[in-house]
């Protein structure tokens, strides 16, 4: 049986399988349409940061903890940067984010899908 038959053809046919490359309309039409606003996914993130260190009693004890635990060698995070994310100024890096869901539980990622939901 040929590849051709096998693959639909939105599926690269190379032997590389870096360049194989998956694509549903559907799911990139969900992607590109988010339904949540971002002040809404910003607001959800600063409650994740809370929720993830219950112990901090100001805005700047949190941004002092945040920042000690997700500063790494390569890669430190100043108070300042997430004392902004607190006030909804910059959004978190993607690697961040996954960081503080773990912190917070990953029940937490629910309240974000079913917000989207609703």
């Amino acid at each position: 049986m040929a590849v051709s038959a096998i693959l639909p053809p939105s599926v690269s046919k190379s032997s590389d399988r870096k360049q194989v490359t998956y694509r549903s309309e559907t799911v990139e039409k969900l992607c590109r349409k988010s339904t949540i606003p971002e002040q809404k996914e910003l607001k959800w993130f600063a409650g994740l940061l809370w929720k993830s260190f219950p112990e901090a009693n100001s805005a700047e004890e949190l941004s002092d903890l945040v920042a000690e635990v997700l500063t790494t060698d390569k890669r430190p995070v100043n108070p300042k940067t997430v004392r902004n994310w607190l006030a909804l100024d910059h959004t978190p890096h993607f690697r961040y984010v996954f960081k503080v869901i773990a912190m917070a539980g990953a029940e937490s990622l629910f309240e974000i899908i079913d917000a989207e939901a609703a």
